[in-house]
């Protein structure tokens, strides 16, 4: 760490002086965001009740941060700085446009596709760091050493950070401890804003190298250390993932089955190691006398080939078995990248490699961003074969509960699993709301066996169902969607979310109690509500009874939606046999507690009895 050995207060002006002259945007945006952060942590007042305004100021200056630096870089290799400039406020406008479309749009508008297509420009931006500025070059030996570098001094800086972040915590704890001062909780996070932020940024701007250093050809930057590290730790592990799955390619061809879906995320992680090492390895490449580093590479892309193979074939399983979704849709895509990029290294040998970063970045940005998006894609497709599931049906739509209940029931159990599969996707995942109203109308019931995420036969019959009374701890996370409000006049509507503990079941009354205090003008009132522990039992069991239920008393009732029963096991030592331990039960219930009129005519709590019954 030559920088930190020549660290002084002459040598971080100057180089701060540097980054100012050098990376003026991304200066101005790490301080712009840094003073936002800050205030808005010690003044929750000014943070903006507008979701589109608080969009923009949070995200808007980090990531404008990484696409200054990144065209700074690109600058500096310009010889028209003029036109340099202008390109760089014309990103820099788009960009901040873009954003503010994206924010009127409203925070409906905040669902997979965009997420998603917001996480690949970024990735565009910081990916293009490291290979914008070196379009045209012979070799790819100046961006790899110029990653590197900057790869190295990111983890130093941050490193740096850290320990001085400790010391700062360290420090302000001891203060509190030592002069019994009450040093708020803000402070502490100011100083990971400070430290691992600014500090961090402006410490590893100054480090970016620059003129020659950029441009650094030498192909003998890896050391002995660094060959030993590849050829003696990761290629045997690459070796491992090998072995391993051809002996499973093996199994598949004797057995004659179908790979498990499983073996995606070996093969996916293999590819990931090859791409790795080679990486690692690329001036070795270029040296005459490393014939074993041009054989490695050959050799683990042309023995990736089949296993690529293999996950093609269990993601078209997968996909057979139990849907198309976007993730299955990305994976599928990445497995026809890595066909190329293994056919690629087989016959170049790596001579060349950033364009291995360079086209997943870019297959990863457009099959994401625009109207043709995965996430889109796959919408489309799915709204297709759920009209073509109802078309064949011939029902008349939308329909309501009653009507696709009965539906579901003259369906065969998997067609049956799968349009409710499909329509849950859709409207959970791909917030298909909009398009759930020309198939439904109101609430109807989607769950469903594992369908999308489940085992390889989500469709087994022969398992014997569970018996209730054999769940000591019930729990159910019913659908708030699918909750029936209760009829009646009610005076008060209160959200529940409250604990009963220590509860002790007797045998003649299996009852769980929950007791509830209410409150009208400034005064306090009880009620208690009883379940079964029964009941409880019977709707954990059975999935088809998992919706909403209610429960009342004379002041009201509960619509419950999620409910959690724990058991606590203590020793009765009041009773001769110590060994005899007694079960308590803490009942968690979540839900709406609805009040009538005759609620607030009961006698009203004192403090005194309020207190007590605590």
């Amino acid at each position: 760490m030559k920088w930190i050995e020549n660290m002084s207060f002459k040598g971080m002006s100057e180089r701060l002086e540097i980054v100012i002259k050098r990376f003026p945007v991304g200066l101005l945006f790490t301080i712009i965001y840094t003073f936002i952060a800050l205030t808005l942590l010690w003044d929750k007042d000014l943070i903006p009740n507008s979701d589109a305004l608080l969009f923009i100021i949070m995200f808007y200056p980090p990531t404008a941060l990484l696409l200054g630096v990144s065209l700074h870089l690109w600058s500096e290799e310009q010889s028209n700085v003029k036109r340099a400039r202008i390109v760089q406020l014309i990103a820099q406008f788009g960009w901040l446009l873009y954003c503010v479309i994206i924010a009127q749009q409203g925070q409906d508008s905040f669902g997979m596709e965009l997420i998603v297509g917001l996480l690949a420009t970024l990735f565009l931006f910081k990916a293009s760091i490291f290979f914008l500025s070196f379009f045209g070059k012979e070799t790819d030996i100046e961006s790899w050493n110029f990653s590197w570098n900057v790869i190295i001094s990111a983890l130093q800086t941050t490193l740096v950070c850290g320990i001085l972040l400790g010391g700062i915590e360290l420090l302000l704890w001891g203060i509190q401890e030592l002069f019994d001062l009450d040093i708020p909780e803000e402070l502490y996070i100011s100083m990971v804003i400070i430290c691992m932020f600014t500090i961090n940024v402006m410490l590893l701007m100054m480090q970016i190298p620059k003129d020659a250093a950029k441009h650094d050809t030498n192909i003998n930057r890896m050391n002995d250390f660094g060959r030993m590290v590849v050829h003696g730790l990761f290629v045997p592990l690459q070796a491992a993932y090998l072995i391993t799955l051809y002996f499973y390619l093996l199994r598949i061809l004797f057995t004659w089955e179908l790979p498990s879906g499983g073996v995606v995320w070996l093969v996916t992680t293999m590819m990931i190691g090859m791409l790795f090492i080679t990486a690692l390895v690329y001036p070795l490449l270029l040296q005459d006398n490393k014939p074993f580093d041009k054989k490695l590479v050959r050799w683990l892309a042309l023995l990736a080939l089949p296993l690529l193979a293999l996950m093609t074939v269990s993601i078209f399983r997968r996909i057979s078995d139990y849907g198309f979704t976007v993730a299955r849709a990305y994976v599928l895509l990445f497995n026809i990248w890595c066909y190329v990029v293994c056919i690629y290294l087989l016959f170049r040998q790596g001579k060349r490699i950033m364009w291995i970063l360079t086209s997943f970045v870019l297959v990863f940005f457009i099959s994401s961003v625009g109207p043709w998006n995965m996430t889109a894609t796959t919408r489309r497709l799915l709204t297709r074969q759920v009209d073509g599931i109802f078309l064949r049906t011939g029902v008349q739509l939308p329909l309501d509960y009653t009507r696709f209940d009965s539906l579901i029931q003259t369906m065969d159990k998997h067609e049956a699993d799968i349009l409710k599969g499909k329509l849950s996707y859709l409207k959970f995942e791909l917030q298909g709301d909009s398009l759930m109203s020309q198939w439904l109308d109101g609430a109807v019931d989607l769950h469903t066996n594992p369908y999308y995420e489940g085992p390889d036969d989500p469709f087994d019959t022969d398992s014997e169902p569970t018996d209730p009374a054999t769940i000591e701890s019930p729990f159910a996370n019913m659908r708030e969607e699918m909750a029936s409000l209760p009829q009646g006049n009610f005076q008060k509507v209160m959200q529940i979310d409250d604990w009963q503990r220590e509860q002790i079941l007797a045998e003649t009354d299996s009852t769980l109690y929950m007791d509830i205090i209410y409150s009208q003008d400034t005064l306090l009132y009880f009620t208690r509500f009883g379940i079964p522990f029964r009941q409880l039992q019977e709707i954990a069991a059975d999935e088809s009874k998992q919706q909403p239920f209610t429960v009342e008393n004379n002041e009201g009732t509960l619509l419950i939606w999620y409910f959690e029963v724990e058991s606590n096991t203590s020793k009765d030592n009041n009773n001769d046999d110590a060994e005899k331990a007694i079960v308590k039960k803490d009942l968690h219930l979540e839900g709406l507690l609805f009040l009538h009129e005759a609620a607030f005519k009961n006698t009203p709590l004192s403090f005194e009895n309020e207190e007590t019954k605590e």
